[in-house]
């Protein structure tokens, strides 16, 4: 397994857009949180209160399924420590981590890079990429200080 990633992580691979991440990351960013509200109202809960935000993520939370239909277009699925949203119109996917309610925010490069293969305007652009070098990419954006890291 170690090898496969060496290989993978080492393998020549497309050049990343650096500018074309960032706006993945900030569109990533803003469709997480703006779906993660549309969750909390499903169920009368206002996320941006810790109480309510408990009750939407709480397992054991009889009156909240751990997946099911947010609305026409989308469906959501709560697992480990994260919330995965699915369009089914435009098979577009988008992960929450549930950390940080209710900014979120804290970017997965699996589940970016899962995003942008995902979504119309960036597909093209992550042809050929892997996870690996996607995150070498999104921590060189962290350490010049054009997005925001967002702890776990």
């Amino acid at each position: 397994m170690i090898k496969k990633w060496i290989e993978n992580l080492l393998r020549p691979s497309k050049k990343i857009n650096l500018e074309i991440v960032k706006k993945a990351i900030f569109d990533y960013r803003n469709e997480g949180k703006e779906l993660m509200f549309k969750l909390g109202e499903k169920f009368n809960l206002d996320i941006e209160s810790s109480e309510d935000y408990e009750r939407l993520i709480a397992r054991n939370n009889e009156n909240i399924p751990r997946r099911g239909e947010l609305s026409k277009k989308w469906n959501y699925n709560f697992h480990g420590l994260e919330c995965g949203f699915y369009n089914k119109k435009l098979q577009q996917r988008v992960e929450v981590v549930l950390k940080n309610p209710p900014e979120f925010g804290h970017i997965d490069s699996w589940f970016l890079l899962g995003y942008m293969e995902s979504t119309g305007k960036y597909k093209k652009e992550v042809e050929g990429v892997n996870w690996q070098k996607l995150k070498l990419a999104v921590e060189e954006l962290y350490e010049i200080g054009e997005v925001v890291k967002v702890a776990e």
